[in-house]
């Protein structure tokens, strides 16, 4: 083993020096004074939202958290109010922002943050855009570690995509955070506050109507730049982001995801789009790292199968299962499943691997469909194989392989719709009368539309086996439907049974009209 050169001892030494600096600098920030949260109070429009947030970040006692999740649409203005609330409620607060918060261990930073926190100096804890990868660390261990006594020394405020909200009624509720606030940023604030700057330079009309972070974000020019030369360097950067891959997108990177007709210098397209303030040099995990402006990905348009595929071509495993993670909580799940095509699901657990297995099915890319399914079926819960079955149900019945559908979805036939298809499985094995069974208990379904279905189908196959009488009076039920196709089936069902005796028979021209109502 070569001994290092006092070359190399120098430059660990001075390293080490720059990572303390920077550490004690950060740590000294206040939140008042810190250039990382954007906009400070001048240009502010206040929200209905404001007098909430400022209370749960003052809260003290066995009442308060030290967690606070903020959430709303894009270009609702979420970063600026959340914002604006923390230097409003913790402006002598240390700051600690996290650059990168797809490979910050949080339990860690927060143990450093703590030893810094006494009893007069808090600490503030800020990830803006945060991650589903970062939120599935704050357990219970983290949030005991932010308090002494009941009071919280640290507190964590994380703004978060839309997208998550749906997710967090699942995996990511309480009680590990404090009542998640969606930012109720309705265009109704806007009204009445002419004398605002902002608003006065969009003038009142134009104002109306529009989301308050629209009044003060770029997005006619950014839209201006995804249309021009370099709007495919652009639309990569917004998508990566968007799409929550941990990995950095260094120029060779985007070189290879360019399409092939993309003309320009990447080198000079990147740093006019730095210059201009589209894109952002910075570094992720040691390695150089081009970040968009947040407008870019609120504006990006999702991409394609095949753009997905080729970004998966440059990531590792770990990678693609947390840009999985963060598409599903977004709920991209066909885009879930493409990331991680030809990998294990074990490591996703059941519940996300049940819904990649739907985006799969999304995509007719029916194997990995079975795959996926298979694995909920063997690993999951009770409610969750019950749902696999009627995937893997779905598949074998594309593919006319009826016992083995029937065998699955007869595991899932206490969901809607599922009875239809085995009353269809029924009738084409010859087996009448289970399917007439199934039918006739679907049409007692408190859901309408499902039962005007199986009425139709009912009246359908009584007509087909000699029992007129009972297929006019599920053909009848069946007018009752919301759907049109529904209705004119069983017009041309009834059109088509022998008349009653004390009712005029059918014209010839009916029945056509009938027909063609049904086509």
């Amino acid at each position: 083993m070569v001994a290092p050169t006092t070359t190399d001892r120098q430059r660990a030494w001075q390293d080490g020096v720059r990572r303390a600096v920077r550490s004690v600098q950060t740590l000294r920030t206040r939140v008042a004074d810190t250039p990382e949260l954007p906009d400070g109070p001048g240009d502010y429009l206040p929200r209905l939202v404001d007098p909430r947030l400022v209370h749960l970040l003052t809260a003290g006692g066995s009442t308060s958290s030290p967690v606070l999740v903020v959430t709303g649409p894009p270009s609702a203005g979420v970063t600026r109010t959340t914002a604006h609330a923390v230097r409003e409620a913790r402006p002598g607060d240390h700051f600690m922002g996290i650059d990168d918060p797809y490979r910050v261990v949080l339990s860690e930073l927060v143990d450093r943050a703590r030893r810094r926190a006494g009893a007069t100096r808090r600490v503030l804890i800020w990830c803006d855009d945060a991650p589903l990868a970062l939120l599935d660390q704050v357990r219970a261990d983290v949030i005991a570690a932010c308090s002494d006594q009941g009071e919280p020394l640290v507190r964590m405020v994380f703004t978060v995509r839309w997208g998550l909200v749906a997710l967090s009624r699942g995996e990511l509720a309480a009680p590990r955070f404090a009542p998640v606030v969606v930012a109720p940023l309705a265009p109704a604030e806007v009204v009445g506050k002419e004398s605002h700057d902002v608003v006065a330079a969009c003038g009142v009309d134009r104002a109306v109507g529009r989301r308050i972070g629209e009044l003060v974000s770029p997005q006619d020019e950014a839209r201006a730049a995804f249309a021009g030369e370099s709007g495919d360097v652009l639309r990569l950067a917004a998508v990566w982001h968007r799409l929550g891959v941990p990995t950095a997108l260094d120029p060779t990177t985007l070189a290879a995801l360019r399409p092939d007709d993309a003309a320009g210098d990447l080198d000079d397209i990147v740093g006019t789009l730095v210059a201009q303030g589209w894109l952002r040099r910075t570094v992720r995990d040691g390695q150089r790292h081009l970040a968009p402006a947040r407008v870019l990905v609120d504006l990006a348009r999702l991409p394609s199968e095949d753009l997905v595929e080729r970004i998966a071509e440059h990531l590792d495993h770990h990678a693609r299962y947390v840009a999985a993670r963060t598409m599903l909580a977004a709920g991209f799940d066909s885009l879930a499943a493409v990331i991680v095509a030809d990998l294990d699901p074990d490591p996703l657990g059941p519940g996300p691997a049940l819904r990649i297995a739907r985006g799969f099915a999304g995509l007719e890319r029916d194997r990995e469909a079975a795959q996926w399914f298979a694995f909920v079926v063997a690993v999951g819960e009770e409610d969750q194989v019950r749902a696999a079955h009627r995937g893997l149900g779905l598949v074998f019945y594309r593919y006319d392989r009826l016992d083995r559908a029937r065998r699955h979805l007869d595991q899932a036939a206490d969901q809607l719709g599922v009875q239809v298809i085995l009353a269809d499985i029924a009738l084409r094995q010859g087996r009448v009368d289970d399917a007439r069974d199934l039918l006739v208990l679907l049409g007692r379904s408190r859901d309408p539309s499902l039962a005007a279905e199986a009425a139709c189908q009912l009246g359908t196959l009584d007509s087909s086996t000699g029992r007129p009488d009972s297929a006019r009076a599920a053909f009848t039920a069946a007018l009752g439907a919301q759907d049109p196709a529904v209705v004119a089936r069983a017009r041309t069902g009834l059109a088509a049974l022998p008349a009653l005796p004390d009712e005029e028979p059918v014209p010839d021209e009916a029945r056509a009209v009938a027909g063609e109502v049904a086509g």
